[in-house]
């Protein structure tokens, strides 16, 4: 806990990217498709994971709380894993699950990245 050196691996260490994007364009020597990782600049680090494990809370609901916590520990007292963090958007909400069809609320997001939490129309 705020140690800067481990705060700064978090930032700095890059880790492999796994899927690819699919290229579907019709050729003959590409008739089913090939992967392919050209043009990808998407540079993911140790950050990345924490914070992309905070949506994995439906199978486990504690790693999502301990990967918050984590967030917090990195980003306190490190501006440059803060401003990391600031830079990054949002791609989508998590969708419609049971639990919030249940609370009776509905989470939506806007072109700009914002999230709005809305009350479901009965």
């Amino acid at each position: 806990y705020q140690c800067r050196y481990n705060q700064d691996l978090l930032r700095i260490t890059p880790v492999p990217i796994a899927d690819f994007a699919y290229d579907t364009s019709a050729s003959p020597n590409n008739a089913a498709g090939t992967h392919s990782n050209a043009g990808l600049s998407i540079e993911r680090t140790g950050l990345h994971v924490v914070l992309s494990a905070t949506s994995l809370s439906p199978a486990c609901f504690t790693l999502r709380e301990w990967c918050i916590i984590a967030i917090r520990n990195a980003v306190e007292g490190n501006a440059a894993n803060a401003e990391t963090v600031r830079r990054l958007e949002g791609n989508e909400v998590m969708g419609d699950t049971p639990e919030l069809q249940r609370m009776g609320v509905k989470v939506e997001m806007d072109k700009k990245g914002n999230v709005h939490v809305k009350r479901r129309d009965s």
